[in-house]
């Protein structure tokens, strides 16, 4: 039997291409299938190789949260953020795959590729971060002052800020 999509010619009775693995159909030509060999749809989209963008996005200070706070509290603020995540990471039609404590991880690109996954992964983080940065006044005043990223310049003949690896509390 002939494949329809690369045009190898396999041994009769296979179900499969055995060169590029696509279902075989009957074609009506030569023999009639006899019943028991007919292949009942696939009620599974056929397996494919796609490029998928991941995006993991997780709380910063969700530790010193977890201990100046109430679990109830905690679990009030995580899923007014993680409720969020969920409608963001829709709106660009991302797939959220697993939500582990403070963090998020998506595909986009899952179940339907676009040509700018990317771009939809990407515009997702910012809204993100402009929901918790919204969210986060509300919550200061019971944790205390943000966690933020500190930056400077290494060296003098630098032209790039880059991350110095430390966390302090920067109060604006």
């Amino acid at each position: 039997m002939k494949c329809r999509k690369c045009r190898f010619e396999n041994p009769a009775g296979m179900k499969l291409c055995d060169e590029c693995g696509t279902t075989l159909q009957f074609t009506g030509t030569g023999a009639e299938p006899k019943p028991e060999q007919t292949i009942a749809p696939r009620l599974t989209p056929e397996p494919e190789r796609k490029q998928v963008t991941a995006l993991f996005s997780d709380l910063t200070g969700y530790t010193a949260m977890t201990e100046k706070l109430d679990p109830e509290q905690v679990k009030e603020i995580t899923g007014r953020i993680f409720s969020g995540v969920k409608h963001i990471v829709s709106k660009y039609e991302g797939f959220i795959e697993r939500v582990m404590g403070d963090g998020v991880l998506a595909f986009f690109g899952i179940p339907r590729s676009h040509e700018d996954d990317p771009t939809r992964a990407v515009r997702a983080a910012l809204e993100i971060h402009h929901l918790v940065k919204a969210l986060s006044p509300e919550y200061e005043a019971r944790v205390g002052a943000p966690q933020r990223n500190t930056w400077r310049k290494p060296k003098p003949c630098s032209k790039r800020w880059i991350w110095s690896g430390t966390w302090s509390n920067w109060n604006e």
